[in-house]
């Protein structure tokens, strides 16, 4: 459990350093993010909406408007633009010590359950060098990417040069996770007693 915790950790400063340095230093998601040209009256559009907290898409159909090749939903959707609303009602600061702190925690639960199963795994005797061990840590990187960023992309026409820098993002962060935690959960704390099956009478 120690060995877990530490690897847990670890894996956390890694990929939370990581995320600073993605976001603020390195190139990465600055080009995937930018300004309306009047903001001001997108913004007051969407208060003249009076929205409640949520997820908002444009343009929205019904399931049998989905389905009727003349609807107005197909037609809007087929002549664009296609987008996304994410309304947060009430406003905050943009990055407060909450955020920081719970981004920390989810980096430090994520490391820790991926320690868990690499300790699993290790315990079969299988990911036995160093090599293997991080690239079992670095498939989740892989994984996540797949079936979170590609998946929006899919299915909620995320644009692609977004999608594509998540996916590098998680896939390297992972990997750098994944050169410490292999560090730290070897096979050798795990494998030391070989589990007795009990012989058939």
């Amino acid at each position: 459990m120690k060995r877990i915790v530490l690897a847990g950790l670890a894996g956390a400063v890694i990929y939370y350093v990581w995320q600073l340095l993605a976001w603020m230093v390195l190139p990465i998601h600055g080009p995937t993010v930018g300004p309306l040209v009047d903001e001001d009256t997108i913004r007051d559009a969407v208060i003249a909406q009076d929205l409640d907290t949520g997820v908002y898409v444009v343009p929205y159909g019904s399931s049998e408007a989905m389905m009727d090749p003349a609807s107005e939903y197909r037609q809007r959707h087929q002549q664009g633009p296609i987008f996304t609303l994410f309304v947060h009602r009430e406003g905050g600061p943009p990055m407060p010590p909450t955020t920081m702190l719970l981004g920390f925690l989810t980096d430090f639960l994520g490391a820790s359950i991926v320690a868990t199963l690499l300790c699993c795994a290790a315990g079969g005797c299988c990911c036995k060098t160093y090599l293997q061990r991080v690239g079992f840590v670095s498939g989740f990187g892989v994984f996540l990417a797949l079936m979170g960023h590609v998946a929006y992309f899919n299915w909620m026409w995320f644009p692609a040069h977004y999608t594509a820098m998540f996916v590098l993002d998680v896939i390297v962060g992972w990997f750098l996770a994944g050169l410490a935690i292999a560090a730290i959960i070897k096979p050798s704390d795990v494998c030391d007693t070989p589990t007795t099956i009990p012989a058939e009478r």
